[in-house]
Order: C-alpha cells, then sequence, then structure tokens
C-alpha cells in the first residue's frame, strides 16, 4: 500500500543524506561518494511507452528536469540494460568512467573494475563489495560521450514499489534486474572493517565516502538519517 505521505512516482525525487555521524549508524555499508549529478531513470521495456522495440526512459535530475534528451545514448543504454518490465533506479551521471579496452582507469576519479575489487581482496583489503553512490551537492555534468550511468540503489522493480525493502535488499536486487554495458555500471559498496578499501578508494581519487543504513528504507525526497557523508583523511 502507497503511503499517503509520499509522492506518486513521476514526483519522485532522490532521497537526501542526513546529518548525523556516519561511523554512528547501525549496520552500515559504505560507499566511495561519486562525483556527478543525482538523477532517477525511469524506465518500461514492455507497455504503451515502449514501442518499436525500444525501451522507454526517462532520466529526471533532483529538480524533476528531464535530461533524457540530453544523454541519448545513456538512456538507450539504461533500456538495453534493464532485464525487468519496468524500474525506477536512483543513480548518477559522470563522466569519471573512462576506460579503455582492457578495463584500465584512464581517469583519476574511476569506478574499480571486478579484476580491480578481486585483486584487492587477494592482496588483503576487505570483504565481499557489491554498490556505490554520489554526495550531497552533486556536481552536474557537461554531456561529453563519455557519461555514464552508475546506478546505486532500486526503488522499484516490474511496476512494484520497493521503497520499504531493506537496503541491502534492494542492491541485491538491483544487481539481478540491470546489467552493464558501456554506458551503465551498477555501484560498490562494502561493509566493514573499512581501513583498506579506504586506502584504495582515497590512492584512485575518491575523498569521502557514503554510509547507509543497510536496513534502511527509501522516501523520495526526504533527508534520511540513516545516510551520512564522511571525508576520507588524508594520510
Amino acid at each position: 500500500m502507497n503511503d499517503p505521505a509520499l509522492p506518486t512516482r513521476s514526483a519522485w525525487r532522490p532521497q537526501r543524506f542526513g546529518r548525523y555521524n556516519g561511523r554512528k549508524i547501525h549496520d552500515p555499508l559504505i560507499e566511495p561518494v561519486w562525483v556527478g549529478e543525482r538523477v532517477l531513470a525511469h524506465v518500461e521495456t514492455v507497455g504503451p511507452r515502449a514501442a518499436d522495440g525500444r525501451s522507454f526512459v526517462a532520466i529526471q535530475d533532483e529538480t524533476g528536469e528531464l535530461l533524457d534528451e540530453a544523454y541519448p545514448d545513456v538512456a538507450e543504454a539504461i533500456g538495453a540494460a534493464s532485464r525487468a518490465s519496468s524500474l525506477v533506479i536512483d543513480g548518477y551521471l559522470t563522466d569519471r568512467v573512462d576506460r579503455g579496452s582492457a578495463g584500465v582507469a584512464l581517469t583519476a576519479v574511476a569506478m574499480p573494475t571486478a579484476s580491480d575489487m578481486t585483486r584487492q581482496l587477494l592482496m588483503g583489503g576487505g570483504r565481499r563489495h557489491e554498490g556505490l553512490d554520489r554526495i550531497d551537492r552533486p556536481v552536474p555534468v557537461d554531456p561529453p560521450s563519455a557519461t555514464t550511468f552508475v546506478a546505486v540503489d532500486l526503488l522499484m522493480v516490474d511496476d512494484e514499489e520497493i521503497l520499504d525493502v531493506p537496503l541491502l535488499e534492494r542492491k541485491r536486487v538491483l544487481e539481478s534486474v540491470l546489467d552493464e554495458n558501456r554506458f551503465v555500471r551498477r555501484g560498490i559498496y562494502v561493509r566493514p572493517p573499512l581501513d583498506a578499501w579506504l586506502i584504495s578508494w582515497r590512492s584512485i581519487g575518491f575523498h569521502a565516502i557514503a554510509f547507509k543504513a543497510a536496513n534502511g528504507r527509501y522516501r523520495p525526497g526526504l533527508d534520511n538519517d540513516g545516510w551520512a557523508i564522511s571525508q576520507i583523511p588524508n594520510r
């Protein structure tokens, strides 16, 4: 049942970070802070708005402005990556994912590949990974060809709202319904202990991390004190 205090789907906006110390959040998922523009992607692969074998994709920024016409390749790629009849995905448009054919990061701040993460684990750093995010003040991105959509959360799948599903489970569902391709990536996340990951993330240019309660729910457009941002210390 829909919460009467929540907006309708077309008026959904990204949930906002709270003001508390992230290290006090119980059972957190921890993500490197991404530089990009926070958006919600609405996807329909089946239905009246999906025609001629092409998915309907609307990309809305935090004010509700539509960006899909500014990023046609990204919008098309999101539709192609979808494995459900409909999705609403929280994520970021970023130009910081720029890789060569071998999967090597070409920019100072780039998302680790699966091989990067595996190598980190084999060398003794951290535990199982799974997700990624951006931050409280989005940095608008000009629409270059390198712009990528990094998915960090899932709000609806197959026309069913999952706002009350715990964050950890939403991320697991996201992995099962959204493939990756040239313009679409799923973000990474880890659980404590964190020290080895901080060293790795700082070395590739990230400056902050997001703490999110693993059992937390999602309330579009509202502040969430179960989400917090902390700076990565320079040491």
